[in-house]
């Protein structure tokens, strides 16, 4: 497709239909590579294209480097239409690369950098504050990134930003996700995983916030620092009302907790809760805490709960995977699959088991 386009050959009624490339699958090899000027070309070529993935997850996409944007710049290159741009996991592109993004792609509404090298606060803030339509922003794992960069997206994305993904920045505080929760009131989906500065203060600032109207999802687990007391709980649950997903480490609910009970009732007050994920639940972990939490469906929207965990001692026998002795009491695939399978007359949530040693 390069050569025709190279050549001319493609027709401009063809050059209009294409509105979407996946790059991520593309894989190079001795006798077969891309020429430097590839991005220039497809771009000059497509232009109704609206989403352009080029992300390494798959291939490490060691086609994507700063020398392939330079030819963008050499050649003046601004593409108008281009709204959706994925560049996570490309490991060859530096920060001034990164920082012209905005000169080449003015109109992006969402921009994927998770785990992206050459991200820092400088190239966050030159990109948010020319592409003012952002909706998106993915900045997982931008170890360099800090509350300088994030700051730069509460100021500069306030009026459109909906979904924040942070997950795993270990660098930023509550300082700049307090000043994320005062100024983009219209966010719907955040996610703060594995933020290990972040404590319960700027969680509280959220529920008390605008940002509580329109909040649907929000990731918590891992965050070391997160107490997530009953007053939180409760906080959240009456005041996130359209909160639809949940995630957090089973430690912050676990069930030595002398107010359990209350805390059930807390979830009870989830009313658009649809989806619970709990993270690293420990071994002879009650089920009947999982269970109860299951029939709270009936008193609201929850369709599942998922529970992640790691290799028990009780899985293994004599050396083997194998199956234990169950009771009813314990988490494992057997006692999840009973409850599943269990007919009681009332609508229960579906609990999804997920064994992983990285959990």
């Amino acid at each position: 497709m390069l050569n025709s386009m190279k050549t001319g050959a493609l027709r401009p009624s063809t050059r209009n239909l294409i509105n979407q490339l996946d790059m991520s699958q593309v894989e190079e090899s001795l006798y077969s590579n891309l020429p430097e000027d590839w991005l220039l070309t497809l771009l000059s070529n497509a232009p109704k294209l609206h989403t352009l993935c080029l992300s390494g997850k798959k291939t490490s996409s060691p086609f994507v480097q700063s020398q392939t944007f330079r030819k963008l710049a050499n050649a003046s290159m601004v593409h108008l239409g281009l709204e959706n741009l994925d560049l996570s996991q490309c490991t060859d592109i530096r920060e001034p690369t990164l920082k012209s993004l905005a000169t080449f792609f003015p109109n992006l509404v969402s921009l994927n950098l998770s785990q992206t090298s050459g991200v820092t606060d400088l190239a966050v803030a030159l990109i948010v504050d020319k592409c003012q339509y952002l909706e998106t922003i993915n900045l997982s794992y931008c170890r360099l990134v800090t509350d300088l960069g994030l700051l730069s997206v509460a100021k500069f994305c306030r009026r459109n930003l909906r979904v924040l993904h942070l997950t795993g920045n270990l660098k930023m505080t509550d300082v700049s996700l307090i000043a994320v929760a005062k100024y983009c009131p219209q966010i719907e989906k955040l996610y703060l995983s594995e933020c290990s500065q972040i404590t319960d203060a700027p969680i509280e600032w959220i529920a008390r916030s605008s940002s509580s109207l329109s909040l649907k999802e929000l990731e918590l687990h891992r965050c070391d620092k997160i107490m997530f007391g009953l007053p939180l709980l409760e906080l959240l649950a009456n005041n996130c009302k359209v909160l639809q997903r949940l995630s957090l480490t089973y430690k912050q609910i676990n069930s030595q907790r002398d107010d359990l009970k209350l805390v059930m009732e807390a979830f009870r007050d989830f009313k658009q809760l649809r989806s619970i994920d709990i993270y690293e639940v420990p071994e002879h972990s009650p089920a009947l805490f999982f269970w109860d939490l299951a029939f709270q469906a009936s008193h609201g929207s929850l369709e599942k709960i998922n529970l992640y965990r790691g290799s028990f001692a009780t899985d293994y026998i004599l050396g083997n995977y194998t199956v234990a002795f169950e009771h009813d009491q314990n988490i494992s695939n057997t006692t999840v699959r009973k409850f599943n399978e269990r007919q009681n007359g009332v609508h229960k949530a579906t609990v999804n088991l997920f064994v992983d040693d990285f959990y």
